[in-house]
């Protein structure tokens, strides 16, 4: 389970990296946003990402069939609602990315507020779906999603800030 957990954080790694990389090495003048086919891969490694988190999913929830029913219903539903979450983190990123070399004093707080909401947002998502898996399952299933989940997020939360450049120093 280690072994799928790092290999998801890893692979959470590449939502950041193609447009601040971008930021990072081709200087002010550099649009940094995805064309058509970085996009595309994008969308191809964030699909493989979520088939590897739903293998590690249901190995770490360890469900009969009948829970299984109901909790994968339930899941799917939440997960699309995170998929959105996560286009607007990418954005926010990509946005980080595009204003890296010369970011003014309101875009760096308008990020940063970005991610507050993106986080209280993701908060509240949990909310949500912890009480829908208790009252379909139990609280302690419910429990189980969130301490997996939150494993997760917190691995990738990890991953993808340690690849993103910290904001330059002001230059006066």
């Amino acid at each position: 389970m280690k072994k799928t957990l790092t290999a998801i954080a890893l692979a959470l790694l590449t939502i950041g990296l193609p447009a601040l990389s971008s930021a990072k090495d081709t200087g002010k003048n550099a649009t940094p946003s995805l064309d058509a086919s970085e996009r595309e891969q994008l969308n191809l490694m964030r699909a493989s990402i979520r088939i590897d988190k739903r293998n590690f999913i249901k190995d770490a929830m360890e469900l009969d069939k009948e829970e299984g029913k109901k909790f994968w219903s339930i899941y799917h539903q939440y997960e699309a609602e995170l998929m959105k979450l996560n286009d607007i983190r990418q954005d926010v990123i990509e946005d980080y990315a595009k204003n890296y070399e010369a970011i003014s004093e309101a875009k760096a707080d308008e990020l940063v507020k970005k991610g507050f909401e993106f986080r209280k947002a993701r908060t509240s998502l949990l909310e949500k779906y912890y009480g829908k898996v208790s009252k379909a399952l139990s609280k302690k299933i419910a429990a189980r999603f969130m301490q997996v989940e939150n494993v997760l997020q917190a691995a990738g939360d990890v991953t993808i800030g340690t690849s993103i450049p910290i904001m330059p120093k002001v230059k006066e």
